[in-house]
């Protein structure tokens, strides 16, 4: 039986969410599996505990977990160690992790990062991967290349802003125009985004996104867009994606309005034309960012013009887009970790050693340096 750890929380504005996609995920693995909850405490501590698949637990974590034990992985290894009696000791070895992270510390690479210097096959994009969906910026760059359309944009870091704020916002005001929309560049759950009608309420949602991030984004407003939303999942390397799903939604799809309202989406017909044209988007973007696991990939339609944008992609999307599958999600968990496992198989092919002599030159050259001296 294999130790399936399902990794969730962490450092980040969206650490609700995640406890959610991580309860919705540990409910239905599958019994063929051993599982190992490990949940990252806003302080960043990796923990484990009886009641950690009981959602009442986060409602006040400190009061009501039961015997929590502090946990680290021991780099190298697979091996998950246990902080017991102030001594640290071996307390499993880890076959794969699902990560239902979202945010910061969890979707950037962070973690996908550890798992790799511990050698453990994860559920998720790799590390250049994650870097590149959880930064608008480079997704932008990166769709460009692939000749994929998304709205146009200005970005600036808070030193920048400082440094030049008033033609700063004249690039905004000249390139963009009014509406526009302000996002933090690295995050997600529409934190922090606002849309503004004037240079007013700009610089008012450029503060408030600041909040959030260091680096901005401001992109032209597709005005009455319909907004859609596609997975992606790879398995032996052939793509499929998920139904296309239409998101009811205000002027923006709010954070409330994604996990907050209990109000049945709205179905409006889509052409099978539109239908196929984004899954085909979808299924470049992924590639164009070389994507691993389930990906959902967002999109705004322009009816009137026809014009299909790609908004963003999340490698680790709420729920792990479950409900865009026909498939069950056990099926789809199953699945997950047999492709995180054959990842990880093909990386041991590849060869990390390479003998190259530089160190029987390097003390030659210096022992002869040292002869000449003397």
């Amino acid at each position: 039986m294999k130790n399936v750890a399902v990794i969730f929380g962490g450092k980040s504005v969206e650490h609700d969410i995640s406890i959610i996609t991580a309860l919705q995920t540990m409910k239905n693995i599958s019994k063929n599996y051993k599982l190992y909850p490990i949940y990252i405490k806003p302080d960043g501590k990796f923990i484990i505990a009886e009641n950690l698949t009981d959602a009442k637990t986060y409602l006040n974590f400190n009061k009501n977990v039961r015997k929590a034990k502090v946990v680290s992985f021991l780099l190298g290894t697979p091996t998950l160690m246990i902080m017991k009696n102030g001594k640290v000791k071996e307390y499993v070895n880890i076959d794969c992790a699902i990560l239902c992270n979202h945010g910061h510390g969890g979707e950037d690479g962070s973690l996908q990062g550890l798992l790799e210097l511990c050698e453990i096959p994860y559920s998720s994009c790799d590390v250049r991967s994650s870097v590149l969906c959880m930064d608008k910026v480079l997704t932008k760059i990166m769709l460009k290349n692939a000749k994929i359309a998304s709205p146009t944009y200005v970005y600036f870091d808070i030193c920048q802003y400082k440094a030049r704020k008033i033609n700063i916002l004249k690039n905004i005001v000249d390139q963009i125009k009014f509406p526009c929309i302000v996002k933090p560049a690295t995050l997600g759950s529409s934190i922090g985004i606002n849309v503004c009608e004037n240079e007013q309420e700009l610089i008012s949602s450029i503060d408030d996104a600041f909040v959030y991030d260091d680096k901005i984004i401001v992109e032209q407003f597709v005005s009455k867009a319909r907004e859609f939303a596609c997975a992606v999942f790879k398995i032996d390397d052939k793509l499929f994606t998920s139904k296309v799903q239409e998101m009811k939604k205000g002027k923006i799809y709010t954070f409330q309005e994604k996990y907050l309202c209990q109000k049945e989406r709205e179905v409006r017909e889509i052409t099978k034309q539109l239908d196929e044209r984004i899954k085909k988007y979808a299924m470049a973007s992924y590639s164009a960012l070389q994507c691993d696991g389930i990906v959902r990939v967002d999109f705004l339609y322009n009816e009137k013009q026809n014009k299909l944008y790609v908004n963003e992609l999340n490698s680790i999307p709420g729920s792990l887009a479950f409900n865009l599958f026909s498939s069950s999600f056990v099926d789809l968990i199953n699945s997950l970790i047999s492709e995180a496992i054959s990842r990880n198989e093909k990386k041991k092919q590849i060869c990390y050693e390479f003998n190259s002599q530089a160190i029987e030159n390097y003390i030659a050259m210096t022992d002869h340096l040292k002869y000449k001296m003397s």
